[in-house]
């Protein structure tokens, strides 16, 4: 399964951070490694792990709606750039 960066500049932090805390539990083969969130929850990265790019988008914006834009790409691990993946 490939790692996928999403990055979300949160136009709502209070709904986009209680609808991410929300999701429960994720659907198989499916994992969400790291989130790292800017002070005050207006930007985050985080990094997951699935089948592709759009299956993490519509996780993510069914659960958080339209309280962020996200931008998603599929992390290259053969990249010299590439450090610290799981």
């Amino acid at each position: 399964m490939p790692y996928i960066v999403a990055i979300h500049d949160v136009s709502d932090p209070e709904r986009f951070w209680s609808a991410a805390a929300e999701v429960g539990s994720l659907p198989q083969g499916v994992a969400l490694h790291a989130t790292y969130p800017r002070q005050g929850g207006s930007k985050a990265v985080c990094l997951w792990e699935g089948e592709s790019s759009d299956a993490i988008r519509q996780i993510v914006e069914g659960a958080t709606g339209d309280s962020s834009r996200n931008e998603f790409f599929e992390v290259d691990p053969q990249h010299a750039g590439a450090l610290g993946l799981p």
